[in-house]
């Protein structure tokens, strides 16, 4: 029994603690994350799962063999290595240049590798891109497709026990809780979206294959992060939802009638009134449903899109600034926080820049402006290698013979690929990349979805 716990379920339990480090750690720290990434590595070595009709030695020799030949382990390590320099090749300090007759950055360290103003500001996408490269890696290797199952069910109970977290907070404290170790209630909402996506996709799957236990946690836990989002999310992501949750409800009477089972009201019920009681029990119960009553005016629409519009357009026109004082190594992790003030003129400008503070409401811009173009490319190349596997798969199944292909699992595939394209959209107008929860998790679904395509039978 030792033996069995130890050569199969290890990984994951590792897995799952790296996940619950990074939703529920208020302080990330590079340590942590640097420890929890070897040691997850280290495990998916010695200790891997083993498969019916092979040996100990034998499961270590195959999973070593395939993380030698996988690329996106050696793309995470060039990756990781870059950001770390950045951070480390710091500070650079404000000062008055009298030939320039005005005030500049001194140069970093060493002058030939990227650098940071304030090194620690980059610390939560650190961590971030370090835990979750390090779980994407270890689903890509050593990961069984049951094991990849129950890993996206945990890391969606995970977060919704976050929900929970802040129905108690706003209990107890009578204030909405602020999510601050997430990045703020956006950057939570977007984590919730996502994983209630993936968790619909088990749903459907457990529904069809006719797995209730599986259907019925799966569901739990779904609902619980339907509920933080529509609880706890900005405007957005409760429109996303919104919609999520209305393709749901078709999507579960056409499955009731494919599938003939009966009685078909009592299957329809058990399919939608979950989700619904959910939506419904965050827009009533929670403080955060407050925020959303102004939304219901639709007159008030117009003047709020064109002022956070006109901001953002504001804020994408310094990025470029400052994207092109560095363009090939990037500014720093702060560097737009820092430099962008020194490009604003005007009146007008100078008014948009206090009213909307010192961020920079995009995770592509932000990355852009940090990283350079040589770091944004390289950053890309881990999550492109994974997401270029799925794509490769699709045009495989697309050139063959449909017969011979197995269909099974698709609808996991269809909930993960819509929840990854809910954060690529949400991240158009804000930083949920950068948080170090969101990022991990966004990573280790991305690993998943290529167990989840199309395979020959």
């Amino acid at each position: 029994m030792i033996r069995i716990l130890l050569t199969k379920y290890w990984v994951l339990a590792h897995l799952l603690v790296t996940a619950g480090t990074l939703c529920f750690n208020p302080t990330p720290s590079v340590g942590l994350a640097l420890w929890c990434a070897s040691s997850l590595l280290l495990m998916v070595l010695c200790l891997p799962p083993v498969f019916r009709g092979e040996s100990f030695w034998i499961a270590r020799q195959r999973v070593a063999s395939v993380m030698r030949g996988d690329a996106v382990l050696w793309m995470s390590v060039v990756a990781v290595s870059y950001v770390g320099i950045q951070l480390l090749n710091e500070p650079r300090v404000l000062e008055y240049a009298p030939e320039l007759k005005r005030w500049v950055f001194s140069p970093p360290p060493l002058s030939l590798f990227p650098s940071s103003i304030n090194g620690s500001s980059g610390v939560p996408f650190f961590v971030g891109l370090v835990s979750g490269l390090a779980m994407a890696v270890a689903v890509r290797c050593a990961l069984p497709r049951k094991q990849r199952l129950v890993a996206l069910v945990g890391v969606a109970a995970l977060t919704g026990l976050l929900a929970l977290f802040g129905v108690l907070q706003s209990f107890f404290t009578g204030a909405l809780p602020t999510f601050a170790w997430l990045g703020g209630p956006y950057d939570a909402g977007t984590l919730w979206l996502l994983v209630s996506c993936v968790s619909l996709g088990i749903v459907g799957e457990a529904f069809l294959e006719a797995h209730p236990r599986t259907l019925i946690v799966a569901f739990s836990v779904a609902c619980l992060n339907l509920f933080g989002v529509f609880a706890f999310g900005a405007a957005l992501l409760v429109s996303l939802a919104t919609v999520l949750v209305v393709a749901w409800c078709f999507f579960a009477l056409i499955a009731v009638r494919a599938s003939g089972r009966h009685p078909r009201f009592v299957w329809r019920c058990v399919l939608l009134l979950p989700p619904l009681f959910a939506v419904g029990l965050g827009l009533i119960l929670c403080p955060g449903a407050e925020t959303l009553r102004p939304a219901l005016h639709l007159s008030q629409w117009g003047e709020a899109l064109g002022q956070f519009w006109a901001q953002w357009c504001f804020r994408a026109s310094l990025a470029m600034d400052v994207f092109g004082s560095n363009p090939m190594l990037g500014a720093g992790p702060d560097g737009f926080e820092q430099s962008a003030r020194f490009f604003v003129k005007g009146s007008l400008s100078w008014s948009y820049w206090k009213s909307g503070g010192s961020a920079l409401p995009c995770d592509f811009l932000h990355l852009l402006t940090a990283c350079g173009m040589m770091g944004t490319l390289l950053l890309l190349l881990p999550g492109g290698a994974m997401l270029g596997r799925c794509l490769m798969r699709w045009v495989e199944y697309r050139q063959s013979n449909h017969r011979h292909y197995s269909l099974r699992y698709i609808f996991i595939f269809v909930g993960s690929f819509i929840g990854v394209v809910c954060v690529l959209l949400t991240s158009l107008f804000g930083t949920p990349l950068h948080s170090p929860a969101t990022l991990g998790v966004f990573l280790l679904i991305c690993a998943c979805m290529g167990g989840w395509m199309p395979r020959p039978r």
